[in-house]
């Protein structure tokens, strides 16, 4: 019942600008449209049946919004309310719901140490970005590795660990089909995932066994090496590593 009941008020919660709590980051925000609506204290909250009281962070009373007659929740009220981690991403503009990852950050935390470049004639690139908004399949992220096969051939970027970790754990997208390898020391295979062209963003974790190299490849085909008919452009986010 009680999963039933947070997702019908997250379900409430999807329109956040002019109810969320973070009014000053979201006045920042390009996109604001003005808007005629109406607080609602007649709107009684109900949770598994009982009547509850919604309050801002500060714990000062919040109500319902009613506009175009659809009833707009308060986001950090309501998350309180659950026991809902929630914040507010400033460089995306975006509000953060559920527990976030504790792990170590391994674009902030390490320096790319080795780039190997095929075709770059043909559009090969390899890069990261920090602090540079960009929606990578429908996800708005403000840092990520960028891996571009540019047809044929394969790419690489490395980091290194220094031996200190266990697992990584991130998330990857591609616009094109194509494969994703995560390798370790000496060439380890530690992770190898097909990649479907727009599919959804995918969430992996794979062992690193204490590592001191990480490498990521992309490749247009399942056999290192070999050339391809696609040009696999991966990005890689939400990459931590001992991820608890």
């Amino acid at each position: 019942m009680k999963k039933k009941t947070l997702a019908l008020i997250l379900t409430l919660c999807m329109t956040l600008t002019a109810v969320v709590s973070f009014t000053a980051g979201a006045a920042a925000a390009g996109g604001l449209q003005e808007i005629k609506a109406y607080l609602n204290s007649s709107i009684t909250i109900k949770l598994d049946g009982e009547e509850k009281v919604i309050t801002d962070a500060n714990g000062v009373r919040t109500y319902p919004i009613s506009y175009n007659d659809t009833t707009y929740l308060p986001v950090r009220s309501i998350a309180n309310l659950l026991g809902v981690e929630v914040g507010w991403d400033q460089a995306t503009q975006s509000v953060l719901l559920g527990k976030r990852p504790s792990g170590v950050d391994l674009i902030e935390t390490y320096s790319i140490y080795h780039r190997l470049l095929g075709n770059a004639s043909f559009g090969g690139q390899v890069t990261t970005a920090d602090n540079r908004t960009e929606t990578i399949g429908g996800v708005t992220k403000s840092h990520w590795i960028f891996l571009n096969c540019g047809w044929w051939e394969e790419n690489e970027i490395s980091y290194n660990l220094l031996g200190k970790h266990d697992t990584l754990t991130f998330s990857y997208y591609s616009s094109e089909d194509g494969y994703l390898w995560v390798k370790g020391d000496d060439d380890a295979l530690l992770g190898k995932f097909a990649v479907t062209g727009g599919a959804v963003p995918k969430t992996v974790t794979v062992p690193l066994f204490k590592t001191n190299e990480l490498k990521f490849g992309v490749s247009p085909t399942e056999v290192w090496g070999q050339d391809g008919t696609t040009s696999p452009k991966v990005r890689i986010f939400d990459a931590y590593l001992d991820v608890e």
